[in-house]
């Protein structure tokens, strides 16, 4: 059984991770928001797809984004919480007019359907996100 609170530490620290200058997620992903004129893009952190699609994925956010996702699954081993115990994970960028965002939010879903969520914006100040 897994424990929230523990999810909620993982999701925490990836949220953190993702927008920080040791992620090099950015700026890559944002140049090609701006490209595509995006505002939010999700990345599943389990199967490393995005939403929406990214036809022309460069070399940069192919490693960058699979860096991300391994340091989420050390995380997640790290709170001893099996990658069988998680149903979906996701990081959704948030872009405003530029190539860095201005938040993200992860989410991951429990395989029992409960959902853990953290916002982090660019500063690194960070919220529970409350439906």
């Amino acid at each position: 059984m897994i424990r929230i609170k523990r999810l909620r530490s993982v999701v925490q620290s990836t949220a953190h991770h993702a927008v920080s200058g040791l992620c090099h997620v950015h700026p890559h992903l944002g140049i090609e928001c701006e490209k595509h004129s995006y505002n939010k893009i999700s990345l599943d952190l389990l199967d490393l797809t995005f939403d929406p699609q990214i036809e022309v994925i460069s070399r940069e956010i192919t490693l960058s984004t699979t860096a991300l996702r391994e340091t989420f699954l050390n995380l997640l081993a790290t709170e001893s919480i099996e990658t069988s115990e998680i149903s979906g994970a996701q990081a959704i960028f948030l872009f405003q007019g530029d190539k860095w965002p201005i938040a993200c939010v992860v989410r991951a879903t429990t395989s029992d359907n409960q959902t853990v969520e953290r916002r982090v914006d660019s500063g690194g100040r960070s919220a529970d996100i409350h439906k």
